[in-house]
């Protein structure tokens, strides 16, 4: 089992959802410090200064950043790592659902967690002599199952259980475990805006309707399934969670092409 305690750790996209409440669970189970990056709006100020008054000023840190513009991102990845005194956990959290914006659902889900995962390995891996660590992918249901209703969306999260897949592969070189979390509808801004307005022009509106009859599990039920995928999942575990219901690992069908 992973212990958390006094763990350094990276979260894009902390300042709210379900990044917010991962933070909050990591803090309570006494992580050292947390670095969270998210874009810079008044809010994530807010929910940063609520997190200190909590837990302590020197636990949490914010860092401003747009994680699509990669110079930016590497420059802030490499002082956070300075601040931090080290780095034994990324989570790569921060996404966007609004499949009229192809380019920045893939530049925010796809392209910034690969990057951030290759700066993690750099910092954290074996490799280049370090003891290794942990890189916990935030996918979705929909990056598992298809989604018509969210066709972009969902490509973008199926890209990232497909990286998280082949990266696992280098665990014994790096030592980094990759692990992948796959939430169902969760109460966030991201489900509540699916509308005719985040969706393609060709799709039925009652199939957007229908999504927003289906429940959504609170971001606290998703931010307990992260801790337990952080203490007891094996390198390349991919867990669901959904509906509010236990977490659980499923394993993917590997078909061999010759």
């Amino acid at each position: 089992m992973e212990n958390i305690q006094d763990k350094t750790i990276i979260i894009t996209g902390g300042g709210r959802g379900i990044g917010y409440s991962i933070v909050e669970e990591l803090l309570r189970k006494g992580a050292k410090k947390i670095a969270i990056v998210d874009l810079p709006m008044s809010k994530d100020h807010e929910a940063v200064t609520t997190l200190k008054g909590k837990f302590g000023e020197e636990r949490v840190i914010y860092f401003p950043c747009d994680i699509t513009k990669t110079e930016d991102f590497k420059e802030i990845f490499k002082q956070i790592v300075r601040v931090l005194n080290g780095l034994d956990i990324l989570i790569n959290n921060a996404g966007l659902q609004n499949d009229n914006l192809v380019e920045q659902t893939f530049n925010i889900n796809v392209i910034a967690l690969i990057r951030g995962s290759l700066m993690a390995l750099d910092y954290m891996g074996k490799h280049n002599g370090s003891k290794g660590g942990t890189i916990v992918n935030v996918a979705s249901t929909a990056g598992i199952v298809p989604s018509p209703e969210l066709s972009v969306y969902s490509a973008s999260k199926f890209a990232v259980v497909a990286f998280g897949r082949n990266l696992e592969a280098f665990y014994n070189k790096t030592n980094v475990r990759i692990l992948t979390l796959c939430p169902g509808l969760t109460k966030t801004k991201l489900a509540m805006d699916i509308s005719t307005n985040t969706v393609l022009d060709f799709v039925d509106e009652e199939m957007v309707q229908s999504i927003n009859t289906f429940t959504k599990q609170p971001c606290t039920h998703v931010a307990n399934a992260a801790i337990d995928l952080i203490q007891k999942g094996e390198n390349g575990t991919i867990m669901v969670v959904k509906n509010n219901e236990p977490p659980f690992a499923i394993k993917i069908p590997l078909y061999v092409c010759k």
